[in-house]
């Protein structure tokens, strides 16, 4: 997917190219003129929207439900775009983008009531780690009754498993108050590492889908 700044670019080159390609006359000037304004307003947008791109290292990892830590606190900071957030398990090195710039300080303060540490931290011209594409429909959907929840461990634990096996990615909607239940037997422990990503609700059903990588 195109950044905001790749997006301006592709405008940008478009209306210049338009607004060489029409003639001197009373009947485009008006047109040119609204074309030079928009052009200016992107000229201007593409200033404010600049974006950095971070590589960090951090400590502490274990398993796979360390990825999921990490990769959730770093991306709960309001100038991170969370679906950028990259995470590797062995060698700890985090990709991310951030609309503004992010100090080792700030960064650190993510991590102040985890048992992980931020050891390093720099600005970088292209990710690391490279971010998989995933298929746009569901293999798998699963709905529980949060109420019976406990009687679907193992099944869950299972799906986590497929999902690491394939390296995929898992949606789930749920309350909160079950993250640790639900994402401990799901990825907790393992070294494979699926994309995973939690959405708070608060109605009384877990829904679980399970994306396969794009080939």
């Amino acid at each position: 997917m195109a950044t905001i700044i790749e997006q301006c670019d592709f405008m940008l080159y478009n209306l210049h190219r338009l607004l060489i390609s029409i003639t001197t006359n009373k009947e485009t000037s008006m047109y040119k003129q609204t074309l030079l304004m928009l052009l200016l307003v992107l000229i201007n947008t593409q200033a404010v929207a600049k974006e950095f791109l971070y590589q960090g290292k951090v400590k502490g990892m274990v398993c796979a439900f360390c990825v999921y830590s990490v990769s959730k606190n770093i991306g709960q900071l309001p100038e991170v775009d969370a679906k950028t957030v990259n995470v590797d398990l062995k060698s700890g090195i985090v990709n991310f983008r951030s609309s503004s710039e992010m100090s080792f300080k700030k960064l650190s303060t993510v991590f102040s009531d985890s048992g992980f540490k931020l050891v390093e931290l720099k600005e970088v011209t292209k990710p690391t780690l490279k971010i998989p594409a995933y298929e746009s429909k569901p293999v798998l959907t699963l709905n529980l009754n949060t109420v019976y929840l406990h009687k679907y461990e193992s099944v869950i634990e299972s799906i986590g498993n497929i999902a690491a096996s394939s390296k995929g990615k898992l949606l789930i909607v749920a309350p909160e108050s079950l993250e640790s239940d639900i994402l401990k037997p799901m990825i907790g422990g393992k070294q494979k590492i699926a994309k995973v990503q939690y959405i708070f609700d608060k109605s009384n059903t877990v829904q679980i889908k399970l994306f396969l990588k794009a080939q």
